[in-house]
Formats: structure tokens, sequence, C-alpha cells
């Protein structure tokens, strides 16, 4: 039996921890040096609860500012996304508010699928720009937006994140197809034409 497929995409500024996330997901191992990312592309087989065994692509984005024409193809192709900044740069933070805002006016209402995330937690808290109520509060002041704060380097919260991003890409996979081919009434449009959407946020 082939096992369901799940594509999910990192997103956010240069330096905030998306490759080092990625390679805790697929390795469980850590590298501190940093190196600016292109486009480093996995597949990952994994079980996760509620899900099972899947294959999960992971795209790990560029963070640099040349590459950002690069993220309508990346957000077009993804089932669901991970949003990261640092907690030590506001500026991150901001940019990560900015790829919301890209991804919103790509994907479908009913197919936002997103994770904030704070990387970097591991930190102390003189370091910290950004708090953990300042990520709290963005996070529910945007649609269909989880929460989380995570560290590579200490292996904080990182499957946690992973096992959310695949069960968000399985419900939106499945809601994708209720929506193609609706029964008992399922699947309708509002008088507007619109679909139902969804809003707040989950703290993990």
């Amino acid at each position: 039996m082939m096992r369901p497929e799940y594509k999910v995409t990192l997103l956010g500024a240069g330096g905030v921890g998306k490759s080092a996330i990625t390679l805790r997901i697929v390795s469980g191992t850590f590298t501190p040096t940093y190196n600016p990312t292109i486009e480093d592309y996995y597949r990952h087989e994994a079980s996760i609860s509620n899900v099972g065994p899947c294959v999960v692509e992971i795209l790990d984005t560029a963070g640099t500012e040349q590459f950002a024409s690069m993220r309508q193809l990346y957000i077009s192709n993804s089932q669901s996304f991970a949003i990261i900044y640092s907690i030590d740069s506001q500026e991150s933070f901001e940019e990560a508010k900015q790829i919301y805002t890209d991804i919103v006016e790509i994907k479908p209402a009913n197919e936002l699928a997103i994770v904030l995330v704070g990387n970097k937690c591991d930190m102390s808290n003189d370091k910290r720009e950004v708090s953990t109520s300042e990520g709290a509060q963005a996070a529910k002041n945007m649609s269909n937006c989880h929460f989380i704060e995570t560290s590579a380097k200490e292996n904080t919260n990182v499957t946690q994140l992973f096992e959310k991003l695949v069960c968000l890409a399985r419900d939106n996979v499945q809601s994708s197809s209720r929506s193609k081919h609706p029964s008992n009434g399922k699947g309708k449009k509002k008088k507007d034409g619109s679909r139902p959407r969804k809003s707040g946020c989950t703290i993990l």
C-alpha cells in the first residue's frame, strides 16, 4: 500500500534557523554553522500520530531577499507552512508577518494551514526581542494559524512542530478532496460565494 504524501514548506528570514529545524526533523542533528540556503528539498518517511505512515516532502527555502520572488511557487505547491522568525530578532518577526500576507494573497482561505514559529527559544531573556505573548497574539490575528516556540539547538518542540505541519497538510488534502466532491451538503458555499473561513490561534 502506497503511503500518502504531504508537502510542507519552511519560510522565514535568513538566519532564523529554518535549515537547523529541517535537519533536526530529517536527521536528528544540529549544525550551529549558518550557510545561506537557496533551496533544500527532502523526502522524509515518518509515522505520525493520528496520520499514520506517510512520506513528507519538506522544502527548506531561501531567506535572502533576492530569492523572495521564488516564494510564489513555494506557496502555490505547499499544503502547510511554517513561518519562522527568531525570538532575538524583531526584524525577522516583522518579515514573518509579511510572509503570512504573501501566503494569504496566493492561497484560498480554505487552504490556509500555517504554524507561526518563534525559534531559538533557548536564548536568555536579555537577548529576546519578541516575547511569547507577542508571537501568540500575532498568530491569533492571522487566519488558520497556530503558534509554537522552538529551539533547534536544544531540540525543543521540533517534533511537535513537524507533527502539526503534517496533520495540517493531511487535513488540507482531505478538505480539498471534499470540496471537489461534496456530499450531503458538505463543502457548500455561503450565499456570497465564499467558503466558511476558520480563524484563530492554537498554542501548541
